[in-house]
């Protein structure tokens, strides 16, 4: 079971918005109140009471994304912005820009980063490829999904079996 919830917001704390989407999350597939939120040494978030229940948070400039699964999972969403070309060539291979547009690769390379714990650094050296039109990860244990909503771009990575077509709006 993979879920991928998302809603817009409109304050001055991304975080706060966050958290309470995932309470909304937690409550709404596996009942009852969030469980403690601790953060692994790279920042990771988890529920060190519920280890079969994984999540990753992301906030952009107007949205928030969620993704609550029984698997290990990675999500980012970012607002549409400008990605000036120094940072391109940093961090995307001029292979991977043949399939990818920019942001979208900075989404898929931060959810695949936050699915495996990893810290940002790591964005220069994972690789992106695109095969009849399936996204392939850097490693074959993992898969992940572009998706847009609401003008955003959004990421999912998972070591589970599928990812939704689509994301609920809360």
């Amino acid at each position: 079971m993979l879920k991928i919830f998302y809603t817009p917001f409109f304050g001055r704390s991304g975080s706060a918005a966050v958290y309470s989407l995932l309470d909304h999350a937690f409550a709404n597939e596996y009942g009852g109140a969030l469980p403690q939120v601790k953060k692994t040494p790279n920042g990771k978030p988890y529920f060190p009471d519920r280890p079969d229940v994984h999540f990753s948070l992301s906030h952009a400039r107007t949205h928030v994304l969620c993704a609550i699964s029984d698997a290990p999972v990675g999500a980012d969403i970012e607002s549409p912005r400008h990605i000036s070309e120094r940072a391109i060539s940093y961090f995307c291979s001029s292979e991977e820009l043949v399939f990818f547009d920019p942001i979208d690769l900075w989404v898929l390379k931060e959810s695949y980063i936050k699915l495996i714990g990893g810290t940002l650094p790591l964005v220069k050296k994972l690789r992106f490829s695109c095969e009849n039109n399936k996204i392939i990860p850097p490693d074959n244990s993992s898969i992940s999904k572009l998706y847009r909503i609401e003008n955003c771009h959004a990421a999912v990575s998972t070591y589970g079996k599928y990812l939704p077509d689509s994301i609920e709006l809360i």
